[in-house]
């Protein structure tokens, strides 16, 4: 089998946007690992864990450029959204210590067992029913099907919500370089919202695809300047 050419570009962005992610994720886990906060590390592993809805694509196009063959559907949603509620689960961890540390415990049970039933769910229908949840429209893009886009817009919403309250906060700040990356931090999670909805709702073509793509990789770049703000943006 080979790729049509807008396969190619689908498999193309998505590698993109993943690899950036990755790299964006593993510098923020770096500066943990020098001033030791807790908030970087798990805002790392959000930004890794949250580019998962992008693996299965990204795998896949790997996969067909060396074999010719992409990942069967139930590979494909195994490894695109299972892993998604462990690692939402780091960024509730982060907001609610820092926002809303009294109430961190309900909120993170609320969402842990929300997420704990979808994964039970998700992993059954994929084992025994995979095209109810999903459909390959592309060798590299999915459509979602069910219970899974319910809970994909929990989780866009909340995010979105989550962040900018937590943006909004480092706005009062007094540091400005502080104030500055909650700006970045806020229009972060605006784009990747966005980003997602549209990636997701869209017919994908040579121009939706594209547009889709690059709003996705600004918020990594946008997220990566809300905690390690380039020198040029300081002045």
């Amino acid at each position: 089998m080979t790729f049509g050419t807008i396969e190619i570009v689908n498999g193309i962005f998505s590698l993109i946007f993943v690899v950036i992610s990755l790299y964006v994720g593993l510098r923020i886990i770096a500066k943990y690992l020098r001033i030791k906060s807790s908030t970087l590390l798990f805002m790392g592993l959000t930004w890794i864990g949250l580019t998962s809805p992008w693996w299965g694509s990204s795998v896949s196009f790997i996969l067909g450029t060396i074999s010719g063959q992409g990942l069967s559907l139930q590979l494909y949603l195994f490894i695109t959204l299972t892993p998604l509620p462990i690692f939402f689960s780091f960024y509730l961890k982060a907001i609610t210590a820092l926002l809303w540390k009294d109430k961190q415990s309900s909120i993170l049970a609320i969402y842990m067992l929300i997420g704990l039933l979808f994964d039970v769910f998700y992993i059954l229908f994929i084992i025994l029913a995979p095209e109810i949840i999903g459909r390959l429209e592309l060798m590299t893009d999915i459509r979602f099907k069910s219970f899974t886009i319910l809970y994909l817009i929990l989780i866009i919403f909340s995010f979105l919500i989550f962040g900018v309250l937590f943006g909004k906060a480092s706005l009062k700040a007094e540091n400005p370089e502080i104030r500055l990356q909650g700006k970045m931090l806020i229009i972060a999670f605006i784009s990747f919202s966005i980003g997602s909805i549209l990636d997701s709702s869209l017919t994908l073509n040579f121009v939706t695809l594209p547009i889709t793509r690059l709003i996705l990789i600004s918020s990594a770049l946008e997220f990566y300047s809300g905690f390690i703000l380039p020198d040029w943006l300081k002045h």
